[in-house]
């Protein structure tokens, strides 16, 4: 006799029952009975065929996990530690025996704190950089992000973070950087020897018609105004020059953005009613502070005022506006300068923090460079773009504010 072992109508198998060794027929409470055997059978061959599935699953997953060159850390609703792959330990110098099961404060609070955070929010952390530090004391940066773990329900059953090492990362950059140092260097060489030689030339010229003209007085003052001429634009080159060297670091003090700018204003007031620029500041009402130098965001919002200035005709409009932004988890201050002048070639666009590189007749090329160097000091960026629905252009600097900002920055 065969019994089909059914579960939610799909057959799985069947329970063969050989005849009775007294040769005596079924009846129908050996039925019964082995209709309930049957019945149980089913529901333990298919909770088997689960069990063995999700063991597969999971074995799939761990594996993945365990193969990620990124850290992977995932904490449940009380902060317990539930899982810590082996990037995780190589990231962080800490053996998941240690870490599993204690409670995230245990970890390093570069990780800690965001995972913290969004366990009791709920929201995502995403792409920050940090540095987390080892038991030699040598920091590694890595870039971190959070997501919260929900339910069907939308309940947060934990949150787990994936953050990956960005030595080899910022070694790259370095020699990037390097590369572009030892290129803007012999740009800078260059244009240093070119801006230098006309002056001289102008000089050389005179002083060669010097020893044969001497006697007339006419020549004697010409050549007296071309020397002290031409010395006075060597000298502002240098000046100018001395604006890109390398600041020293030094602690900066915390400030309102809006000061350097309204400061910068007023020394410009004279040349805005002249040509009669409008002003409009578009400044949000509550804006955090960033540590910066005074007299250098004066500078910085100086060249981009006058290049602003310069780019427009009479009756043209500046606009300052200053945001907060928060995009990616870190929080930042938008400071966009846009005025309506006739804009910059594309094919300018990309050269124009290069040293000695200029769209104006008579410019020295080198206002921008140096804004680029103020804010390189002040761990802000810098870009500048067209606009895309009206004539003109906007510089755009983000700086880091006040509390995601460390103590001592360049200047």
């Amino acid at each position: 006799m065969a019994l089909p072992i059914l579960h939610e109508d799909q057959l799985t198998g069947l329970l063969i029952v050989a005849p009775k060794l007294s040769g005596a027929p079924y009846f129908s409470e050996d039925i019964d009975l082995l209709s309930t055997l049957v019945g149980q059978a089913a529901i333990a061959i298919k909770n088997a065929q689960l069990y063995r599935e999700v063991a597969l699953v999971n074995e799939y997953v761990t594996n993945i996990v365990a193969t990620m060159e990124s850290g992977v850390i995932a904490v449940d609703a009380d902060g317990r530690v539930t899982l810590f792959n082996p990037a995780a330990e190589r990231i962080t110098g800490l053996s998941a025996e240690a870490i599993t099961f204690g409670h995230a404060t245990s970890l390093p609070a570069a990780l800690a704190h965001p995972l913290q955070a969004t366990l009791t929010d709920g929201q995502p952390r995403l792409q920050a950089e940090t540095t987390i530090p080892d038991a030699t004391g040598r920091y590694t940066p890595v870039s971190s992000s959070t997501h919260a773990l929900r339910d069907r329900l939308g309940n947060v059953l934990g949150t787990v973070a994936v953050f990956s090492d960005l030595t080899r990362l910022k070694e790259l950059e370095g020699e990037k950087r390097r590369a572009e140092r030892l290129a803007s260097i012999g740009a800078l060489a260059s244009g240093i020897a070119h801006e230098i030689k006309n002056p001289l030339v102008a000089i050389k010229t005179f002083a060669e018609l010097l020893p044969e003209r001497f006697t007339e007085k006419d020549f004697r003052e010409d050549f007296s105004q071309v020397v002290i001429r031409e010395i006075a634009r060597i000298d502002d080159l240098v000046a100018r020059l001395r604006g890109l060297a390398a600041p020293a670091a030094r602690s900066l003090p915390s400030l309102d953005l809006r000061s350097p700018i309204e400061e910068t204003l007023v020394l410009l007031r004279g040349q805005l009613e002249q040509k009669r620029i409008r002003v409009r500041r578009l400044y949000e009402h509550t804006l955090p502070q960033v540590a910066g130098d005074p007299a250098q965001l004066k500078q910085l919002f100086l060249n981009l005022f006058m290049n602003a200035l310069e780019a427009m005709d009479a009756g043209g409009e500046l606009t300052i506006r200053l945001s907060r932004r928060e995009s990616t988890g870190v929080p930042s201050l938008l400071a966009e300068v846009s005025d309506t002048g006739s804009g910059i070639p594309q094919d300018m666009l990309g050269k124009v923090f290069d040293p000695f590189v200029t769209t104006k007749p008579g410019g020295s090329g080198l206002g921008l460079a140096i804004c680029r160097g103020i804010a390189d000091a002040h761990r802000a960026t810098i870009r500048v773009e067209n606009n895309t629905n009206c004539r003109g252009t906007t510089a755009t600097i983000e700086f880091a504010v006040t509390e995601e900002l460390p103590a001592i920055i360049r200047t």
